[in-house]
Parts: C-alpha cells; sequence; structure tokens
C-alpha cells in the first residue's frame, strides 16, 4: 500500500511539474542546443558532399561523416519533440525551428541517397541547398540565443 501511495504522488508531482509549463530560459536554452546541433550536422553534411565531389574524400571516410549528420538531426528534432511550449510565442518558435529540423532531416537524407547511387547531379543539388539552409539555422540560432 505504502509502494501505490509513493506511485500516485510521484505522479502527481510528474503531472503537476509538466503542466506547469517550462522555464522560459530553460526554453530558450533547449532550443538554441537544439538549433546548434542541426547546425552543426548541416554544415558537416555540406562540407563532406563537397569534398566528396570534388574528389578529396574517399567514400569510406564519407559515409560515417553522413551518417554521424543524419544521427545529428535525428537527436535534434527529438530534442525538439521534448522541449514542451508554455505559452503561444514559444510555441511559434518551436514550431519554426521543427520546420528547419524537417528540412534539414529532407536535405541530409538526399545528399545521402545521392551519395548511395553515385548520382553526382543529385548529390550537387543537395549540396548546394545545404548552404542557404545552414545560413538559415544560423540566423535562427543567433536570434534565439538564451
Amino acid at each position: 500500500m505504502v509502494v501505490l501511495v509513493l506511485v500516485v504522488a510521484g505522479w502527481v508531482a510528474l503531472a503537476f511539474q509538466t503542466s506547469s509549463g517550462t522555464d522560459p530560459q530553460a526554453f530558450r536554452q533547449a532550443v538554441a542546443k537544439t538549433a546548434q546541433g542541426a547546425l552543426s550536422a548541416v554544415r558537416t553534411a555540406r562540407l563532406a558532399g563537397q569534398a566528396q565531389l570534388d574528389g578529396r574524400m574517399l567514400d569510406t571516410t564519407l559515409s560515417p561523416v553522413l551518417d554521424n549528420a543524419v544521427e545529428g538531426v535525428a537527436t535534434a528534432q527529438q530534442e525538439l519533440a521534448g522541449t514542451p511550449a508554455a505559452d503561444p510565442a514559444e510555441a511559434t518558435v518551436r514550431d519554426q525551428l521543427a520546420r528547419l529540423l524537417d528540412e534539414a532531416a529532407r536535405t541530409v537524407g538526399a545528399l545521402v541517397a545521392a551519395v548511395d547511387r553515385n548520382d553526382d547531379a543529385a548529390a550537387g543539388s543537395a549540396v548546394t541547398a545545404l548552404g542557404p539552409l545552414g545560413d538559415r539555422l544560423d540566423d535562427f540560432l543567433q536570434g534565439h540565443r538564451p
């Protein structure tokens, strides 16, 4: 019976804590950390993809670098999904970053697929798209630093 009371008390405390929203400073820090992780992944994928297209990177080196970039974007998406917004302004910021992360996932994924198919034209398009995307992520990060 004591265990049941402790479990229920823990659930109530957790429900109260999560229903009260997040601290605005903690939200800004989480969003900035998430954006920084995605920016790093996008810039890394772009540099590695360009190096591959220029003949300066071996496939055996490129594959793990791109795998890490894919993982970096996926991690950023997971972190953002676990970052609750306490008010509509925070929800707008979170949604803006979510759109950027979705675009990052699609574009890095397109680069990986193009490299796997040995499609230099598609890889070049993906690399080209990653440049402005990285700039938009950087702009987002600069505008939302804690």
